[in-house]
């Protein structure tokens, strides 16, 4: 766990005691408000909840009371009868059109709001994540590195990229765009963008229940990407995957509203996606894949199985000597 992750579950630790008027804590109230409030969140944030105060525990010396916040099971997920009670996801705009993009852009410099449209402008080109933004990384005249929020020690998670733009202009805007956000008076510029975008849009659009995020304009870039003729492989090394099934996550096809030929992914990365997915089921060049030719493939991988299986336990009386 890095530093800024524990930082946020200090605070999280924090504002949950504040907010349950938890003033000296112990294992049994801590519990006991966590099991309480299990019907307030969504399951995922409720074990960062969890997580972040077993941290705090342990970092004050109750390794055991650390243990039993670690140990406490979700009642609302645990009880089948009443996961009803989940708190449902919050509905995010997946997709933008050409319209609602430039009036909120014309919005944000009509309102001079120069860090959320350079945060806008960066996530729409990109199509990288909100955490990514930060440590973006302008190389020569075409290349930016996009260093992956999601990636992991052990490297099976998460991939760095690096992106080749065809157009110096568009480039040089990016990076202009780059130092006017990290250079923000603000404490955090990227929580700011999201904050201050979520206000200035209920303004813009104020009836609508949904509106655009961060987010959407990545969902945006996944949904342009697959409905271009570019192979799964370029597309997850755009997105920062190393598996070619997680694009599946973006945007439909059909949503689907710019070409996105002004940059291309390194073929570097290109290659590391294609190594990890190498396992995987693919079609040959030119041949359509079918249901039955999926099934035949499993039917020939099973009868392997069997034989290979039947020959290492045996099933004849010998070989019980």
């Amino acid at each position: 766990m890095n530093d800024k992750t524990k930082n946020e579950y200090r605070k999280l630790a924090r504002h949950f005691y504040k907010k349950n008027g938890i003033e000296k804590p112990t294992a049994k109230t801590v519990c006991d408000a966590l099991k309480q409030c299990a019907v307030d969140y969504r399951p995922g944030y409720w074990r960062r909840l969890r997580a972040a105060l077993a941290l705090v525990a342990k970092e004050s010396g109750f390794h055991k009371a650390a243990d039993k916040i670690r140990a406490t099971v979700n009642p609302i997920t645990a009880d089948r009868k009443k996961r009803s009670q989940i708190k449902p996801k919050q509905k995010r705009q997946k997709t933008v059109n050409a319209a609602d993009e430039k009036q909120l852009l014309d919005y944000l410099v009509k309102q001079k709001e120069k860090t959320v449209f350079a945060g806008v402008s960066l996530v729409s080109y990109l199509g990288c994540r909100p955490a990514e933004l930060r440590n973006l990384q302008f190389i020569g005249s075409c290349y930016i590195v996009i260093p992956s929020a999601k990636k992991t020690a052990d490297g099976t998670r998460g991939l760095d990229r690096i992106l080749k733009f065809q157009d110096n202009t568009t480039f040089n805007s990016l990076k202009e765009c780059h130092e006017m956000l990290i250079n923000a008076t603000c404490k955090d510029p990227i929580r700011y963008v999201q904050r201050r975008l979520d206000t200035l849009t209920k303004r813009l659009w104020p009836n609508r229940k949904v509106r655009p995020s961060l987010y959407t304009w990545r969902h945006q870039m996944g949904a342009d990407l697959k409905a271009s003729d570019m192979p799964r492989e370029e597309i997850s090394a755009i997105m920062g995957h190393q598996s070619i099934n997680s694009v599946e996550v973006y945007g439909n096809p059909r949503s689907s509203k710019s070409s996105r030929s002004y940059m291309k992914p390194d073929e570097e990365t290109v290659q590391k996606v294609k190594q990890r997915n190498s396992h995987r089921l693919t079609k040959q060049i030119g041949e359509e894949l079918t249901l039955q030719k999926i099934s035949e493939e499993i039917k020939i991988k099973q009868q392997k199985y069997s034989t290979r299986h039947s020959s290492e336990s045996g099933s004849g009386p010998n070989n019980l000597l």
